[in-house]
Order: C-alpha cells, then sequence, then structure tokens
C-alpha cells in the first residue's frame, strides 16, 4: 500500500507536474492558471471514466472576475503522471456544475463531483509540443477508388484509436489523421 503524502510533498509533487506545463502557459498567456493533476477513473455506479473535483476546488474557479478553467493532467494518487505523452486537458468552467455533475462518495465517505473525461479539451502532449510547424493534415488518396471507406468496415481497434487519439488503427490512413 502507498503512503499517505503530507501536505507539503502533495505541493511540491504538484508543483513538479506544472512545471512540465508552465512553458504552454506562458506561451498562450495564461497567467496563475487552475493546475490539477486528477485521477481518471470509473467511480462506483458509473458506466465511463471520470475525473472527480471536490467543492472547494471547483469554487476556485468562481473567485475572480471572469470564471476560470481548470487544467488537468491524469496522475495517479501520489501525483506520478500517467500519461507518458504527458497530455493536457482543460476544463471549461461550468456554471451550472452544482445540478449537472453527480456527486460520488468515497469509501472514506468524502463527496466529490464527477466529470465525465469526455468534457476535457485536449491542450497539449510532448509530441506535439516537440513540432513547431502547423499541423497539416495529409495523406494519400487512392487514385483508383475515390469512395470514402465504409463505416461497415470500422473495426473496434480503429473506433478506439479515435476516441482514445491515438494511432493504433491498421488503416495508416486513418492513423494518419490521427497524428
Amino acid at each position: 500500500m502507498n503512503k499517505k503524502l503530507t501536505p507539503d510533498e502533495r505541493k511540491e509533487r504538484i508543483a513538479l507536474l506544472f512545471k512540465h506545463h508552465e512553458e504552454f502557459f506562458k506561451k498562450e498567456g495564461i497567467s496563475k492558471p487552475l493546475f490539477m493533476p486528477k485521477m481518471a477513473y470509473v467511480p462506483e455506479g458509473k458506466d465511463d471514466k471520470c475525473i472527480t473535483f471536490f467543492t472547494s476546488e471547483l469554487e476556485q474557479s468562481e473567485k475572480f472576475d471572469t470564471p476560470k478553467d481548470i487544467y488537468v493532467e491524469f496522475a495517479d494518487i501520489m501525483y506520478n503522471f500517467e500519461d507518458p505523452d504527458r497530455g493536457l486537458y482543460k476544463w471549461k468552467f461550468n456554471p451550472h456544475w452544482r445540478t449537472e455533475y453527480d456527486i460520488v462518495t468515497s469509501k472514506a465517505g468524502y463527496e466529490r463531483y464527477a466529470i465525465p473525461i469526455d468534457e476535457l479539451h485536449f491542450v497539449t502532449d510532448d509530441k506535439k509540443k516537440a513540432s513547431s510547424k502547423p499541423l497539416q493534415l495529409e495523406f494519400d488518396v487512392d487514385e483508383e477508388s475515390s469512395d470514402d471507406a465504409l463505416i461497415s468496415d470500422m473495426t473496434i481497434r480503429d473506433l478506439a484509436a479515435i476516441l482514445l487519439k491515438k494511432p493504433v488503427s491498421k488503416k495508416q490512413w486513418l492513423n494518419k489523421l490521427i497524428k
């Protein structure tokens, strides 16, 4: 079992995760972003992967003249990053969070708001940071056949590639679109 982090250890680990994304925030002109590493999991009684926020964390968004979005990197309970690509996501502030999101209660009795990860907006990852060129979609078109691929030809792997935004399909043209 993992040892419990002290508040100082937690702050230190969050600061290290934040430091990795600091250049992005500077480049985008985002001063004092709300950055909260979160574990993505399927809460008991739910069907979809979620991240959870305490009421106090969501209330931080509202403390500004213009409510702030929250930036998230997926991390485990010990605040170690979980995504090797170090993806950064944004939860766009929803003023109706108190009524639109379900409350889940942990085994320890803590109540938190469950936000499905499909509501997060992908911002950046290390692979995309490495290239300063604008993204250009290029793929070879089979001149013999000008027909689009049929959806009935889509495999579960293709669907996973699209939903996870990972080029794992056996269809190279689809992987090129995803990259």
